[in-house]
């Protein structure tokens, strides 16, 4: 018996299957990719404002999360704990404990925080992914699309009120990362 120039069904499931597995591998690539980058980004994002908020609340100093929307990157702040006043211990210990009767020849402090980048990976500039930006961030009554933003994280937890949104380098809005004044942690969700 001889046999037609047919395809059989299971020749055509196992080519219907290939071509499956190909575009499963090929699909996120093509188009899913700034997706998935933006999400990974505002992840980043979330976690940076948790971290900030947590080791405010343990340190009891002031942290903020720095956002340069024209450069793409973020980093966290704190004003470190003061040095104890050294040259006060000084005289003190070489008047046997009495005070010392001399006038300060330096300003006073002013209380004026400085603020520097906190030890680790999260004092260091965090550049967004180049499919990414962040595109604006909102603040009660205020929308910034560029600068400097700068989200306060004090020690009682508190935080200042924002909503960061993250997309593509198109410009199309893809997640929000929302900042709650008492909430213990910052949400994503997805902006479209």
């Amino acid at each position: 018996m001889r046999r037609r120039g047919a395809f059989t069904l299971i020749e055509l499931l196992a080519v219907v299957a290939l071509f499956a597995l190909i575009a499963g591998l090929v699909a996120p690539l093509l188009h899913f990719g700034t997706s998935r980058a933006a999400r990974r980004e505002a992840d980043d994002l979330a976690s940076a404002v948790e971290f900030a908020r947590q080791r405010a609340v343990m340190t009891g100093h002031v942290h903020r999360l720095v956002v340069d929307l024209d450069r793409g990157r973020h980093w966290i702040e704190w004003v470190p704990p003061r040095p104890p006043d050294t040259e006060a211990a000084a005289a003190a210990a070489e008047t046997g404990g009495r005070r010392a009767h001399k006038i300060a020849m330096t300003p006073p402090d002013t209380g004026a925080d400085h603020f520097e980048p906190v030890p680790g990976a999260f004092g260091r500039d965090h550049e967004l992914d180049a499919a990414t930006r962040i595109l604006q961030v909102r603040l009660p009554g205020d929308v910034i699309e560029r600068g400097v933003v700068v989200l306060a994280l004090t020690p009682d937890g508190a935080a200042d009120p924002a909503l960061i949104r993250v997309g593509g380098a198109d410009g199309e809005i893809l997640y929000d990362v929302r900042v709650e004044p008492l909430a213990d942690a910052a949400e994503v969700s997805d902006a479209r």
